[in-house]
């Protein structure tokens, strides 16, 4: 009995070994194509490039382990946003990417965007918005002139399905050939795949945080968003569920 117990706790060791192991290789991994790490720990440091955005009216808020002052909440009513100006890390010409963030939604009153870099009046690239569907965001895409869309058609099949007043963790994976969408670490099903012969621009347009330019207006945020990672590289399965494990 004693042999089967020292048995079994050997074994649950060995395993908690492996797994740690394994969970530090793949956080290693994730610094690989990391083009923008901004974790809104209250401010709007970019930890990867190492320049902070410019706040205008968005404020520190408890994240989702109820920390205080570790992510930002913007509110509609006040226009809250975070502006980065332009960056080529935020452009992909080559439809390559993998954009994570975690969210919480306060309403569906309005349009809304979590990130987005265009403008409302061109030039275009991308934002992830609610202004089809209230109740999910999609990958809105766009060509530099807003002629036609990069992955999909608009309305878009590659959707986030969000709950109010939740911390959500949402991934849109491009591999050039096809958008995917995943939330809380999990494949969605949805997905979007690219029209032939487009392709992003690198423009001149703002990377912005808690709102996005489309059709002559701006769709302002409400709610908090947290730790927002940029890659110029697809994440596996994995390396996805290890982000929104943590």
């Amino acid at each position: 009995m004693k042999f089967e117990v020292i048995k079994i706790f050997v074994l649950a060791f060995c395993l908690f070994v492996f797994s740690f192991c394994k969970k530090e290789e793949i956080t290693t991994a994730l610094q690989n194509g990391l083009v923008a790490n901004i974790e809104l720990n209250g401010n709007a440091f970019d930890v990867t490039n190492n320049v902070s955005g410019v706040i205008y009216g968005a404020q520190p808020f408890n994240n989702r382990q109820g920390e205080p002052q570790q992510s930002m909440y913007f509110t509609r009513s006040d226009s809250a946003y975070i502006d980065f100006g332009d960056a080529p890390q935020f452009s992909f010409p080559n439809n390559i990417f993998s954009i994570c963030c975690w969210i919480l939604v306060s309403d569906t009153l309005s349009p809304s965007a979590i990130l987005s870099k265009r403008n409302a009046t061109g030039p275009f690239e991308y934002s992830i918005d609610n202004h089809v569907y209230r109740s999910s965001f999609n990958f809105d895409n766009w060509i530099a002139n807003g002629n036609t869309t990069v992955y999909g058609v608009d309305p878009l099949n590659a959707v986030v399905q969000f709950e109010i007043g939740v911390w959500q963790q949402v991934s849109f994976v491009a591999d050039g050939n096809v958008l995917k969408v995943y939330v809380n670490g999990n494949f969605t099903g949805s997905v979007d795949s690219i029209k032939a012969g487009n392709n992003f621009s690198d423009t001149d347009a703002s990377f912005q945080i808690g709102v996005g330019g489309g059709y002559g207006r701006y769709y302002h945020f409400d709610g908090a968003i947290d730790d927002i990672l940029i890659y110029n590289r697809v994440l596996t399965q994995e390396e996805i569920e290890l982000i929104a494990s943590l």
